[in-house]
């Protein structure tokens, strides 16, 4: 069993001081430094429009500034990560920008909006393909964000929950067990939810989902494949004994992947679009995956 370093947990700290994002440097103290929640709702606030939704490159690979479903996503994962309270201002007005971006006739959100082409973005967010590339957004972002819908429920109307996660729950129990990568992991988001209704189940799906998609060898990760710790991000996981050979190969793997900076890096890139604007794009990762990989390492004991 490998273990980081305290000089490599040095190198990772300097890296994400030196060059992360604001929002990486107070997630990182908030996990490792006694910092606090308001530290990182502040920094994260900058992400925020006034119609309530994310943008701002708060995910890398979409730079415009204009809110979107993936990126509003992003955003309430780390609200749940650092456990904001419901009545937070941005966790209020993230759940407005849902409630009122949501597709009644459809019951889904669109994924992205048109103003994503005016800026640089990676090649596959692009608006025109994205209901056919997105399997017209009934898992994703559908599945997360109905998770959150149920998680920060105060502001949400009882009757649209209760047929959101009705429909979502009833497309998941549909699906053949062989299922697209991101959906499993959508799926994996609501299932995170603690009050889900039927989360068992629903875990049990994925289980079965997961098993024929999931890497299983060191070789298999190098490629951008369904990670284990994707999927069994903590211990507690309900997945954590049925993969536990494979997360425990993927933390040595992880271990074994930091950069000579200090950094981890996306196992992807932009090709050649925007080459320029994927080096920017590149850092911003590098700057969030430092800050997941330490935390899961953590969760897992596999600091010294």
């Amino acid at each position: 069993m490998k273990r980081l370093t305290q000089e490599a947990f040095q190198s990772a700290k300097n890296f994400i001081m030196d060059q992360g994002r604001e929002l990486d440097q107070r997630r990182f103290e908030f996990h490792f430094e006694a910092g606090s929640d308001d530290d990182v709702l502040t920094a994260l606030r900058s992400y925020q429009n006034d119609d309530g939704g994310f943008g701002n490159s708060l995910e890398p690979d979409i730079r415009t500034s204009a809110s979107s479903a993936i990126a509003t996503t992003v955003g309430f994962q780390v609200l749940r990560e650092i456990r904001a309270p419901a009545e937070h201002t941005l966790v209020r007005k993230g759940i407005e920008y849902f409630l009122a971006t949501y597709n009644k006739s459809r019951r889904v959100w669109q994924i992205i909006p048109p103003e994503v082409e005016e800026a640089p973005h990676a090649p596959w967010w692009n608006y025109e393909d994205s209901a056919e590339n997105f399997g017209q957004f009934l898992v994703n972002p559908r599945a997360e964000i109905v998770g959150y819908l149920h998680e920060f429920s105060d502001r949400v109307p009882t009757q649209l929950l209760k047929q959101l996660i009705t429909a979502v729950l009833e497309h998941l129990e549909s699906r053949p067990d062989k299922m697209e990568m991101h959906d499993i992991l959508c799926f994996a988001k609501l299932a995170e939810t603690e009050t889900l209704p039927n989360r068992k189940e629903v875990w049990e799906k994925l289980a079965r989902a997961a098993a024929p998609r999931i890497a299983r060898n060191a070789d298999q990760l190098t490629g951008y494949v369904l990670k284990p710790l994707w999927l069994v991000s903590s211990p507690e996981s309900p997945l954590a004994t049925e993969f536990k050979e494979e997360v425990e190969m993927n933390l040595d793997f992880e271990i074994e992947q930091q950069g000579g900076d200090g950094s981890w890096s996306p196992n992807f890139s932009w090709g050649d679009q925007h080459p320029e604007t994927w080096q920017i794009a590149k850092k911003e990762w590098q700057s969030r995956f430092t800050v997941d990989t330490l935390k899961t390492l953590r969760d897992f004991g596999r600091i010294e």
